[in-house]
């Protein structure tokens, strides 16, 4: 029987250890502490102080010592976890990084590396050799629109594929990665994309190819290609879209494309003042009437202490003397305790007495000589003798219960003087208790008060400013409008529909105008026909050490454009935020140990100041950018937060997490402003739409949810969808929608949450 066991762990055993030939650390160690030791004790996570990557690290230990003793495992502490022989045990059964234990077959493979001295160094990383990506892999994986919304990219697999949202047509697809796009991001001017992946970001710049000159069949009008749709050239050269089948006017071509862009912007900056100034009237507002409340509690207090100063004295008066009035008669109460007491004890010895000389009577009563006998019989004295002990100690116990009695009634009479005189201080101390508390409330409310009204004049200046501010937008956004009223187009000479889904006009200063067939809407040239050709690569995919760690899950453009944001890290084991220069592709800064797991996602506040990330260790953090000191540290999910995002004002800052809520914060004071429930779901993606409050949430449920950040929904969409939601993404202004799903679909949503458009793949 022990030798089929031996045979059965032999053949558990690698066939290196069969044949006793010497272990490997990289081939036959490592791999075990990889699965059940790394996670919690690498150079980056080395928790207790202690490493286990190589043998040396091992030997030199942490917290608790060597955990390696070359040649004898029976000591090394690594051993004695593993195999449960001595605490903490390693690793534990409930950990973070779901670390299985070692099997008998493992642990028996470590005991003989031990005890063969533990040498060897861990394994060289290997470049990566990338095989081609499996054509069923659809799933959207990233997801961006530009901001002016006329473009969206979607991620599937290693593809990204563009696509004109106006004209609601893909318009080009490259390879970005060897491995799957894990995060995409537009430009604030639309010139460039990035895309990120396993340890590389690119960037892609936008390029165009406008025409040159019509096709031959450019004339004073057209029908479209599908026969629904005519454009003619009016007289004056004004170029008008006409539906065939009604004969109404779809519009009239007029507008430049530069100016409709200006007014987009300030219709765009218009709502965020006045957002602004509703936020700031509403702080005001709020503020006001606890100033209003404040200082009736205020006159409240100072009233009533007005009113109890003056006898402040008299009532010490009455304290003191009821004080010593009180303990006087506990004295005397206690006196009264005592003779009671011993009433009760002589009482008690009485009773005793009359006991026995009943009893003794009782003894003698048949030893009396019957009546009329003579002589008297000492016996017949004895018993007389009983019955006047018997007689007197029945008077003495009736005496001593009179006596119990009066005692008891004077203990009474002074326990009700002694409640009365407690009381009598009790009302005394609580008078000038309500004296101080009147005195003390005065003086916290006019503090109160005071900084409310240093409040209430600071938001009275905000508002003041928001007002100005407001007055101004509002005059660049009347200029916008005014400047495309005044606008006089060059007359339209010929024009013609391109295969492309295109309306293409030439113009009496030789230049060709470009305008979307069914809308009119009028096109950049860098909006025609464009690619996206690569520029530079952060990193490489291929390398054995790249500047980015694992992968990308989010790329972020700083609001000027000029930087760019990373995020990334080691699953179970750190995280990783660097920003990059977008011209040179230069590091500028990198933050120190940001997170404990990995960053899943990244968003900058709109002036710049700050940068938000959300992690896998359950962490919402808020960092200076000039610094890169952490500002603030956001903890309240349960578990992944997948995304964060900032309101336009920076005030608010809202969460998404794989624990199925959005969590809204108040920046200014780390406070949880409101929790978003009711998702099946993990929430994977939230972003603010436009400059005001509404909030954009999607979850694999599938649903796509409007919410206020105050809590409530404004809508809340699940017709549409039935595959689980991967992500989403919106322009600018929050009009143009898009969400993708597991299958790979992207749907383009009209702000009422109308699917305008799919594309499957």
């Amino acid at each position: 029987m022990k030798n089929l066991r031996l045979f059965l762990l032999l053949a558990c055993l690698p066939s290196s250890a069969a044949k006793a030939e010497p272990l490997s650390f990289a081939r036959d160690i490592q791999p075990l502490l990889e699965q059940s030791c790394l996670p919690c004790h690498n150079k980056t996570k080395s928790e207790g102080g202690l490493i286990l990557e190589t043998p040396q690290a091992m030997v030199e230990g942490g917290d608790n010592g060597p955990a390696l003793v070359p040649n004898r495992a029976m000591e090394s502490l690594i051993y004695q976890t593993a195999t449960r022989k001595k605490k903490p045990f390693m690793p534990p059964e409930a950990n973070k990084a779901k670390a299985p234990h070692l099997e008998a077959n493992q642990i028996e493979i470590l005991r003989r590396w031990i005890d063969e001295g533990a040498t060897g160094n861990a394994r060289p990383r290997q470049a990566v050799a990338w095989k081609a990506m499996p054509s069923k892999i659809r799933s959207i994986s990233a997801l961006a629109s530009s901001p002016d919304g006329h473009f969206g990219a979607a991620a599937r697999g290693d593809t990204v594929t563009v696509y004109d949202l106006l004209q609601q047509r893909e318009v080009f697809s490259f390879k970005a990665h060897p491995d799957i796009v894990t995060s995409v991001a537009f430009s604030p001017d639309g010139l460039y994309l990035a895309t990120g992946s396993f340890s590389e970001v690119k960037l892609w710049g936008k390029k165009s190819s406008p025409p040159s000159a019509l096709s031959e069949a450019a004339a004073k009008a057209a029908t479209g290609q599908d026969g629904s749709i005519e454009a003619v050239i009016l007289e004056g050269g004004t170029v008008e879209l006409k539906d065939v089948a009604s004969k109404k006017k779809i519009a009239s071509l007029l507008t430049d494309r530069k100016l409709l862009d200006q007014e987009t912007f300030a219709n765009l900056e218009l709502a965020g003042s006045k957002f602004e100034l509703g936020f700031l009237e509403n702080e005001l507002k709020g503020t006001k009437e606890r100033v209003t409340k404040i200082t009736t509690d205020l006159e409240k207090a100072n009233k009533e202490h007005a009113t109890l100063l003056p006898k402040r004295a008299e009532q010490a008066k009455a304290l003191a003397e009821a004080t010593a009035k009180r303990d006087a008669l506990l004295l005397e109460r206690d006196s009264s305790d005592d003779a009671f007491m011993t009433a009760t004890r002589a009482l008690e010895a009485a009773k005793i007495a009359e006991t026995t000389a009943l009893t003794a009577l009782k003894t003698t009563e048949s030893a009396k000589p019957a009546p009329g006998a003579e002589p008297i019989s000492s016996a017949a004295q004895g018993h007389e003798e009983a019955k006047v002990a018997a007689k007197k100690a029945g008077d003495e116990r009736t005496g001593l219960e009179a006596a119990l009695k009066k005692a008891k009634e004077a203990l009474e009479a002074k326990q009700k003087l002694v409640t009365d005189s407690i009381k009598a201080v009790g009302e005394a101390a609580s008078a000038i208790s309500s004296a101080r508390t009147a005195e003390l409330n005065a003086a916290n409310f006019a503090t109160v008060l005071e900084q409310l009204k240093k409040n209430e004049s600071s938001q009275s200046t905000s508002v003041e400013q928001a007002k100005s501010a407001l007055t101004e937008t509002e005059k660049r956004a009347a200029s916008a409008i005014s400047a495309i009223a005044e606008y006089r187009q060059p007359p339209a000479e010929s024009l013609s529909f391109g295969t492309d889904g295109l309306l293409y006009t030439t113009h009496s200063d030789g230049k060709i105008r470009t305008w979307h067939a069914t809308t009119g809407t009028p096109l950049d040239d860098a909006d025609i026909h464009p690619r996206w050709e690569m520029l530079r690569v952060i990193g490489d995919a291929s390398k054995v050490v790249s500047p980015l760690t694992g992968r990308v899950s989010s790329i972020v453009f700083s609001p000027d454009g000029k930087s760019l944001a990373t995020g990334s890290g080691e699953t179970s084991r750190s995280g990783e935020m660097k920003i990059w220069d977008v011209q040179t592709g230069q590091l500028q800064r990198e933050f120190v140990k940001p997170h404990k797991d990995a960053v899943l996602s990244l968003n900058f506040s709109r002036d710049g100041k700050w940068l938000a990330s959300g992690s896998a260790d359950r962490s919402v953090r808020i960092w200076e950018i000039s610094s890169g000191k952490l500002f603030r540290n956001l903890e309240a999910h349960g578990s992944h937060v997948l995304s964060v995002a900032f309101r336009s004002d920076s005030r608010r800052l809202v969460s998404a997490g794989s624990d199925n809520v959005l969590k809204i914060w108040n920046v200014e004071n780390s406070d949880v402003i409101a929790t978003v429930s009711g998702f099946t779901k993990e929430v994977n993606n939230v972003l603010y739409l436009g400059r005001g409050d509404e909030v954009l949430a999607t979850s694999g449920g599938p649903l796509v949810r409007i919410v206020k950040d105050a809590g409530g929904d404004v809508r809340a969409k699940t017709e549409g969808f039935s595959k689980f939601i991967t992500t989403a993404a919106a322009a600018r202004d929050g009009k143009t929608q898009l969400v993708g799903d597991v299958e790979g679909t992207l749907r383009l949503l009209s702000p009422e949450g109308k699917i305008l458009r799919e594309w499957s793949r």
